[in-house]
Parts: C-alpha cells; structure tokens; sequence
C-alpha cells in the first residue's frame, strides 16, 4: 500500500516536472535562457517529453503493482533526472 502511495507521488512530481519544461521552452527559468539557445531549448523539450513519458508509465505501474516494472520506472526517473541536471548545469550563464 505504501509503494502504491509513493508511486503515485512520484508520477503527479514526474507530470508536474515535465509539464513545466514543455512550458519553458521558450521562456526564461532559473538562471537558464531557452529562448536564446536552441540546444537548450531542445534539450529542455527533450526532458519534458521523457518526463512525461516516465509519468505516464508510472501511472500503469500503480496498476499493475508488479516489483520489478515499479522498481525499472523509478531507476529509470532517477537516471533522467540526474542527467537532465548535469546537462543543464553547463547552460548556467556565469556573471
């Protein structure tokens, strides 16, 4: 019951995380400038799309409750959003 509790957290911080990049494309975020830098703006696109993604596949795992799908979802999350972070550090403007 609890893994099904968390599991739910973790697909509406997925959606919310990926709807938010979608929507940032083109408009400034933190110290990051998509609207200025297409690689950027790609990369941004990219990561909301694979977010997305994740959150709706966590969705069908609270479903189908099995360990291994569950535990696949959330290393896979872990490893985007570790990545997504190190790729958007090297976009921070230094001033």
């Amino acid at each position: 019951m609890l893994i099904k509790v968390l599991l739910i957290l973790a697909t509406i911080i997925l959606f919310v995380i990926g709807t938010y990049l979608l929507k940032h494309t083109d408009k400034p975020f933190m110290l990051l400038h998509p609207e200025n830098n297409t690689a950027l703006s790609k990369i941004v696109k990219f990561f909301g799309i694979v977010y997305l993604v994740l959150a709706l596949l966590a969705a069908v795992a609270v479903f189908l409750t099995t360990l291994i799908f569950v535990t696949i979802i959330m290393v896979i999350s872990c490893i985007m959003i570790l990545v997504m972070e190190l790729l958007l550090v090297t976009f921070i403007t230094k001033k």
